[in-house]
């Protein structure tokens, strides 16, 4: 999957969660800023996608040669939860992008 169809449906996702109405609704959405504003790594990665795009991006801290091998890059859907609270029933309710970043 090319990382700006990635980033997009990331973002199409989070489109539909604040969407949704009520209490189930409105826990989703936090969550999922929660975990976006957390992974700083997303923030990086959604600013390359939209380099790709065509877009300017001020303060991208990576080198414009760099941007170009990010089209492929990988994300991934994970979640780390202790095992005892972790079953197959609430498996598909636990979804995070993370994505990593070299300091």
């Amino acid at each position: 999957m090319l990382l700006v169809d990635a980033i997009n449906l990331v973002k199409e996702f989070k489109q539909q969660a604040n969407a949704v109405r009520g209490d189930i609704g409105t826990r989703v959405s936090q969550k999922l800023d929660e975990v976006l504003n957390k992974n700083a790594g997303f923030g990086v990665l959604s600013d390359v996608a939209r380099v790709l795009q065509g877009q300017k991006v001020e303060n991208l801290e990576l080198d414009s040669t760099l941007v170009a091998k990010f089209k492929f890059a990988p994300t991934t859907s994970v979640d780390v939860e202790r095992t005892k609270n972790f079953t197959v029933d609430n498996l598909e309710y636990n979804t995070i992008i993370n994505c990593f970043k070299e300091n």
